[in-house]
């Protein structure tokens, strides 16, 4: 059996459309990148502050920030 990919891949296609949707509705609606970027970061400190650990929520939502960033 091949090595497994340690990434929940779910995830991370989740993070790369999000990414890719908020990217193309930018294009169209110059700021909505922007807003985009602080709700992520608002859900980011919300989710953190959790009682139970949220590792996977947190993990998806830095690759939407890190695949927004990507020029």
């Amino acid at each position: 059996m091949e090595n497994q990919n340690p990434i929940n891949q779910t995830h991370l296609i989740i993070a790369a459309i999000s990414a890719s949707f908020a990217k193309a509705l930018d294009k169209h609606n110059p700021g909505v990148k922007e807003e985009f970027l602080k709700e992520l970061g608002e859900r980011y400190h919300e989710i953190r502050e959790y009682s139970h650990p949220h590792i996977e929520a947190l993990e998806t939502l830095t690759w939407t920030r890190d695949f927004l960033n990507k020029d």
